[in-house]
């Protein structure tokens, strides 16, 4: 495996690029066949895991390849991944705004076909540009300013954007935590609430524009919801504000103690909704009044955590 990513990723040609998202697309593309990554079931964009013997969660990268090289370098990624009963989740929000989205990208797919039972790989906003369009999404001309025009376009259209479309969308780690980029669906009615498994295991391709994939991708927790209400609209565009009551209850529905989402710029990490719901955040380029963390934690920390009080006692802040 790479020892000095600093020194060999600029290297990177179009086909190296090419060949690494065609290795990951397989890889996941097989997962979603079998349904099966060892200690977890896959069912379209949800899965559900036991409780790993360790644990790393990453928040929002955004092209910050320092941060991300800090954290790999932090975790002894290589020892750490190696171990299939060990999992490192990253929460989506891979590109844009940072400077080497195609390099986080490119290190992304080595690292899921190389360690494909250790490394999930969730869905963001930024990884849902053809669903949802928003105007800050520079990923495109930089694949083209890097490959030139022609073969850059056919690297996004052909490559990246189907390779979006395997992410998953919700992880649940049982009885313990719900992961998600955003947030969850505020429609909690009694069908959606008996059927939430089918509902999160929807591919992607079924769900193009449903309000199901908008808010697991967009929402945010909020502490005030105006007039008594559960949530209320984003000022965003996409996706809603949502409330204690909406997170207390997918917790109640899920059986778990923590909801963890990324999403939001941060010091490093934020504690919503009474300890129900944790928001995480990795990258500080672009984000200068921000700071950046991750979370590491072993099984038997995990299983003792009743809030995401408990769990922030397992934040690295870099």
């Amino acid at each position: 495996m790479i020892k000095d990513f600093e020194k060999f990723i600029p290297k990177i040609t179009s086909l190296d690029f090419i060949q690494a998202v065609d290795k990951a697309v397989t890889v996941m593309q097989d997962e979603r066949r079998f349904g099966y990554i060892v200690g977890g079931k896959i069912t379209g964009g949800f899965m559900e895991l036991q409780i790993p013997e360790n644990l790393v969660i990453i928040g929002d990268l955004h092209g910050d390849f320092t941060s991300f090289f800090e954290i790999l370098q932090n975790i002894d990624f290589e020892y750490f991944l190696g171990n299939p009963n060990n999992k490192i989740i990253f929460l989506g929000d891979y590109v844009d705004r940072g400077t080497n989205s195609i390099r986080i990208l490119y290190m992304l797919c080595i690292l899921k076909y190389k360690y494909p039972n250790s490394v999930i790989l969730m869905r963001g906003n930024h990884e849902s540009p053809a669903e949802f369009p928003f105007c800050s999404h520079n990923l495109p001309i930089d694949i083209m300013n890097l490959f030139g025009a022609e073969t850059g376009k056919l690297i996004y259209n052909k490559k990246i954007l189907p390779f979006f479309k395997l992410l998953l969308l919700v992880t649940l780690i049982k009885g313990r935590l719900i992961i998600v980029h955003g947030g969850l669906p505020v429609n909690l009615s009694e069908p959606m609430i008996s059927d939430f498994k089918q509902i999160f295991a929807a591919s992607a391709e079924n769900y193009l524009r449903d309000t199901v994939m908008e808010e697991i991708l967009w929402n945010d927790p909020r502490e005030n919801i105006g007039n008594n209400l559960y949530w209320e609209n984003s000022k965003r565009g996409f996706g809603k504000y949502f409330g204690i009551n909406i997170s207390k209850k997918w917790l109640k529905t899920c059986g778990a103690k923590v909801i963890v989402r990324g999403h939001e710029p941060c010091q490093g990490f934020r504690i919503d909704h009474s300890g129900a719901i944790m928001t995480l955040f990795s990258c500080k380029e672009g984000y200068p009044s921000y700071e950046s963390a991750y979370i590491r934690i072993s099984s038997d920390k995990l299983r003792n955590i009743h809030n995401a009080i408990d769990l922030s006692q397992n934040v690295v802040k870099l």
